[in-house]
């Protein structure tokens, strides 16, 4: 009777652990994932306000403006008054469209020959020095306001000028509004000369405005949404010595070097891409949540999220500032190895320490696993593994179908799937789970705490080990919650126990490692969620690894309705998504693409 009570209470206090893990986790993440507060327009003139920033938005983004529109030419005459009121020397440049960009902004409703750059300079002490420049597009698609794309960026540039007295420039600050970014970033193509594409390494651009020569380095500022935590998902070329310096004066961070390497491998480009072609070096920021507001007519200055204004100008402002004022503006330098920690700071070191990360967890299993030695056995070891893959494929497997029952299967409207990301990602964050308990299904009865353990330990350390060889920059993703996680069983491998108060360490590593990977998902998400939900299946071996020692025994009957109950609620969602009418957020020029779900006719 009392061996009973005491699995019963094991297994309840288990649950507790479980439960509460999971709990602060959520805490954590949605807090790292909070924007700030929008400073207001009193707050102190050397910080970044939202509130200031916000009075440019609403004029700039009233209408939409596409290139080539009268309203453009409003937004452009009052950019041009704003920037002289802050004691800029102001240009403009006419920029020939191509026949593509000509015939884009025609099948869309707003035809243009020609765009204007609007180019600003306001002279620090030292003319000579290399000049740094802020960079934003002020055109927006045909048929939204675009205060987010980009009046935010815009604006944001304005209150970053202002809040840099020109005094306190020992350079040149260069505020360039480029146009017909929409159209095909020809703005900023021909302010930084384009460069073919299968021209030799280092050969010149073709052409390009005098002013681009003597910048030093760029900040770009994007969005493909109407809010959320603003990424700096983009540097220039050998950005060890630029992301040092952004380490030590950004406060409240979002940036990982994975980000940075994924980008670079995606056919997208931005207004950064000319300058990054050019061999500038630079940041480029974007926030990409409330992603229904990208190219809407509703992507109003109501809707925007100012939290994310802020977010984006803080950084940016504080980037600013410090390239205006060093001595020497950061040289080319191999690329380094960084992530934000849940927002709070910013890791970074060169690829190689990667290893000293590598050889640091390999160093803790083998502690764990020769002082736990008589608690596995090799095919226990093996089953672990097993466990990791099988519960990375099935919720790969799920992902996929569930992706597939919400419409995916068929023609699908871009801006209509962008609507839907918020149920996508919760049908995600249901099928994530079910693949997991699938798998403890199948394994229910051989389940072993310590040889399950490492054999899961073991799997993520290849996938580190993996990455580490092919995609270094993406290696803190996956080594740093397996190290915290690895050391914090060191305790009671050393000779203590997994109940009471000896699941309080790995709990902690759980509720950090579940929050840090919850965090890189959903940025992944937002990013490619709409086509391929099932990446975040290579988080699954690590999210188990995590939970492992909190995990209650399930019987194989509660796991599989466990399983079957999150499958059920998604699909309801994916459903929900399918047979939804087209959303209001499409763009005007988007509803005639052709799809199911586009009972409107084209306008």
């Amino acid at each position: 009777m009392k061996r009973g009570t005491g699995r019963m209470g094991a297994g309840m206090g288990k649950w507790l652990a479980l439960v509460m893990t999971l709990f602060i986790a959520a805490i954590i993440g949605f807090g790292a994932q909070r924007t700030p507060l929008p400073k207001p327009a009193t707050a102190p003139a050397m910080d970044f306000a939202a509130g200031r920033a916000m009075a440019d938005v609403r004029i700039i983004a009233k209408a939409p403006h596409p290139t080539g529109s009268a309203a453009n030419i409003e937004v452009r005459t009052y950019l041009t008054g704003r920037l002289q009121a802050l004691g800029f020397m102001v240009r403009q440049s006419r920029v020939t469209l191509p026949e593509k960009a000509r015939m884009r902004m025609a099948s869309r409703g707003a035809p243009a020959e020609y765009a204007i750059n609007i180019i600003a300079l306001r002279p620090g002490r030292d003319p000579a020095a290399p000049a740094v420049a802020v960079m934003a597009h002020y055109d927006s698609v045909p048929g939204s306001p675009g205060a987010a794309d980009d009046a935010a960026g815009v604006a944001a540039a304005l209150e970053i000028a202002r809040a840099i007295p020109r005094q306190a420039q020992a350079r040149d600050l260069v505020l360039l509004f480029t146009d017909a970014e929409e159209a095909g970033l020809n703005g900023a193509r021909d302010f930084f000369g384009e460069i073919a594409k299968d021209a030799p390494q280092g050969t010149p651009p073709l052409r390009g405005d005098p002013l681009a020569g003597r910048l030093g380095a760029v900040i770009n500022l994007e969005a493909r949404g109407g809010g959320g935590r603003a990424m700096m998902f983009e540097t220039g070329p050998g950005n060890g010595a630029m992301v040092a310096l952004f380490r030590q004066v950004v406060s409240d961070p979002a940036a990982n070097s994975l980000a940075v390497k994924i980008y670079e491998l995606l056919p997208n480009n931005t207004d950064f891409t000319p300058a990054k072609q050019r061999g500038l070096s630079g940041v480029n920021f974007a926030f990409v949540g409330d992603a229904w507001q990208y190219h809407s007519p509703l992507a109003t200055p109501d809707a925007l999220d100012q939290g994310a204004l802020q977010h984006i100008g803080g950084q940016a402002l504080a980037i600013t500032r410090a390239l205006l004022t060093v001595a020497e503006l950061p040289a080319a330098a191999p690329d380094a190895v960084f992530s934000d920690v849940l927002g709070v700071f910013i890791i970074a070191y060169p690829p190689a320490f990667g290893w000293v990360v590598v050889a640091a967890i390999a160093l803790a299993l083998l502690f764990v696993a020769r002082r736990r030695a008589p608690q596995w056995r090799g095919y226990q070891v093996a089953g672990g593994a097993g466990d990791g893959l099988g519960a990375a494929l099935a919720a790969a497997v799920l992902l996929y179908a569930g992706n597939l029952l919400s419409g995916a299967d068929g023609p699908t409207n871009y801006y209509d799937r962008l609507a839907a990301l918020p149920r996508l990602e919760l049908i995600a964050l249901l099928l994530v789970p079910a693949g997991m308990a699938l798998m403890l299904g199948v394994a229910a009865g051989r389940r072993n705490v310590w040889g399950g353990w490492l054999g899961l330990a073991l799997l993520n350390l290849a996938g580190v080990v993996a990455v580490q060889v092919m995609l270094p920059a993406a290696a803190p993703i996956l080594a740093w919650p397996l190290l915290v996680a690895t050391l914090a069983l060191l305790p009671a491998a050393a000779g203590g126990r997994l109940a009471g108060t000896g699941l309080l360490l790995p709990a902690a590593a759980a509720a950090f490692g579940l929050a840090m990977i919850g965090g890189v998902a959903h940025f992944a998400l937002l990013g490619v969620g709409i086509t391929m939900p099932g990446a975040i299946a290579i988080f699954v071996p690590l999210l188990l690894l995590l939970l492992w020692p909190l995990l209650p025994v399930m019987s194989r009957r509660a796991a599989l309705l466990a399983a079957l109950a999150l499958i059920v609620a998604a699909a309801a969602l994916a459903l929900w998504v399918r047979l939804d009418p087209l959303a209001a957020s499409v763009p005007p020029y988007a509803e005639a693409a052709g799809s199911p779900k586009n009972p409107r006719p084209a306008k």
